[in-house]
């Protein structure tokens, strides 16, 4: 009887949407990446029309659905998405930054910078903005632009978020790269 009665404690909570089974929707959304495009996109897209999210739960999985359509090259389905992102969460700095990543592939370096520039406006020591940024200013044959965000990379020194080690990381490798050009 017990066990009859807990099973169906959690087939209530799982068709209420309650439980481990609807988080891990969003974490999933996040934590694929860019990996498997399609298998995010299908995760996304699941989260997205489960509805009863927070407009900074929501955000996110449009802003990582839209991340990974750059990386099939629907440059306009990833602008729709991460543009929703923005619109639920105007603090979003990483979809400020994948709209940058966005623009940059898609050959349209001087929107890449503006966006770049929103990120770095909402989180000033959000360092994939300042990698970026110098990414898309190399590409625009502009390496002092790109030195400069490079160097201010490494010199912000109190953040600990993976993508900011990992901005450090490509950052030195830029430079290193900039410096050997000379």
């Amino acid at each position: 009887m017990m066990i009859r009665q807990i099973g169906l404690l959690l087939f209530t909570a799982l068709l209420l949407g309650a439980g481990p089974a609807r988080a891990d929707l969003i974490d999933d959304c996040y934590r694929i990446g860019t990996k498997e495009p399609e298998k995010t996109i299908d995760i996304c897209t699941q989260a997205i029309n489960q509805g009863g999210w927070s407009n900074r739960d929501l955000s996110s999985a449009f802003n990582n659905r839209g991340h990974a359509k750059i990386r099939k090259s629907d440059f306009d389905g990833a602008k729709a998405d991460i543009e929703r992102a923005i619109q639920l969460n105007p603090s979003n700095a990483y979809a400020y930054d994948n709209l940058g990543d966005m623009y940059r592939e898609w050959g349209k370096y001087n929107d890449a910078i503006n966006a770049y520039g929103q990120a770095i406006r909402v989180d000033p020591k959000f360092l994939s903005a300042y990698f970026n940024r110098g990414l898309t200013y190399e590409r625009m044959n502009n390496p002092n632009n790109a030195r400069a965000d490079y160097e201010t990379v490494l010199k912000i020194k109190d953040t600990n978020r993976e993508i900011d080690e990992w901005a450090r990381r490509e950052s030195q490798r830029a430079l290193d790269r900039l410096n050997d050009k000379r």
